[in-house]
C-alpha cells in the first residue's frame, strides 16, 4: 500500500532530534562537513563525531591533543549546533561543581566537559556511572545524590590523557589532535581570517606567528580583528610587533 506519509518523509530534510539545523545532503558525510562547516579540514573526525551526535546509542566522545589544535572550537560548535547541550569548563575551579551542576540540568541529553582531565576528584570519581548508563550515586556536603540522566551522551576534551584512568578513558571514542605543521597552520589560519581580510594579509599573519613559533589560531583571530581589509602589509607588522614586544612570555604572579 502506498504509504503517503512515509514518502513525505523521505523528502523532507533531514533533522535529528538532537541537532538544530535541517540538512538537505542525504549522506552523513556531506551532513557533517555542513554542520563543521567552520573548522578547517579533518573531513573524517568531522563525520565520525556527527554520527556519533545523530546515533541512537550511547556514544562518548574525547578530543586530545596540545593547546590551539581546535578542541575547543568543535565543542563549542555543538553546543551552538544542538538541543539540550549542558557546557562545562572543568579548568573552572570555582562555583559548583559537575555533579552539583548535573543535578541541577537533568533533563540534558549532551554533557560537554572541556579539559575533562582538570576536573575534581570528587567529579571524577563519578564519572564511570555517567559515561555508562547516565547514574550518578555520590555523597557531597551531607547530601546525597542519586540521579540518572537518560540517553546521555559525553563529549569532552583533553591535553593529555595522563589524568584519566584506563576505566574512564575506555568508555570514550579517542580521537588525538596532532600539534598543527606550518602548513596546516597557515591554511586554518587563511581559512578562519577568510572573509574578513585579503588573502595576502591572512597569509602574512600566519606567517608571522609560524616565525615567532606561535602557532595559535586564537592568536591570529585575535590580531586579525585589530586590521582592516584596507590596511597595509606594514599596517600589518606594526601591530603584530605591538602585540609581540609585550606578550607574556611566561607565567608571571604581580600578587
Amino acid at each position: 500500500m502506498f504509504d503517503v506519509k512515509d514518502r513525505f518523509n523521505r523528502f523532507m530534510p533531514y533533522r535529528h532530534s538532537l541537532i538544530k539545523e535541517k540538512y538537505l545532503a542525504s549522506a552523513a558525510q556531506d551532513q557533517a562537513l555542513e554542520f563543521f562547516s567552520n573548522i578547517y579540514g579533518l573531513a573524517g573526525m568531522k563525520e565520525n563525531l556527527f554520527r556519533a551526535l545523530v546515533s541512537d546509542k550511547q556514544i562518548n566522545v574525547l578530543l586530545v591533543g596540545p593547546p590551539a589544535t581546535s578542541k575547543t572550537l568543535f565543542m563549542t560548535t555543538i553546543q551552538q549546533k544542538c538541543n539540550n547541550v549542558f557546557y562545562f569548563d572543568a579548568s573552572n575551579t570555582t562555583g559548583a561543581g559537575l555533579i552539583e551542576e548535573l543535578y541541577n540540568n537533568r533533563r540534558t541529553r549532551l554533557v560537554i566537559i572541556d579539559e575533562i582531565d582538570k576536573l575534581k576528584k570528587n567529579d571524577m570519581s563519578c564519572l564511570l556511572g555517567l559515561l555508562n548508563d547516565g547514574r550518578i550515586v555520590k555523597s557531597l556536603k551531607q547530601i546525597r545524590y542519586d540521579f540518572r540522566i537518560e540517553n546521555i551522551k559525553v563529549f569532552a576534551t583533553s591535553n593529555t590523557l595522563v589524568n584519566l584512568s584506563k576505566p574512564v578513558r575506555s568508555r570514550f571514542q579517542v580521537y588525538h589532535l596532532d600539534e598543527y605543521t606550518d602548513e596546516d597552520f597557515l591554511n586554518v589560519v587563511k581559512f578562519c581570517l577568510q572573509n574578513k581580510l585579503p588573502e595576502e594579509i591572512n597569509e602574512m599573519i600566519g606567517m608571522l606567528l609560524i616565525d615567532s613559533d606561535i602557532k595559535d589560531v586564537r592568536t591570529a583571530i585575535g590580531l586579525g580583528n585589530l586590521l582592516k581589509k584596507e590596511d597595509t602589509k606594514e599596517d600589518v607588522i606594526r601591530v603584530f610587533e605591538n602585540w609581540n614586544s609585550r606578550r607574556m612570555r611566561e607565567n608571571l604572579d604581580y600578587n
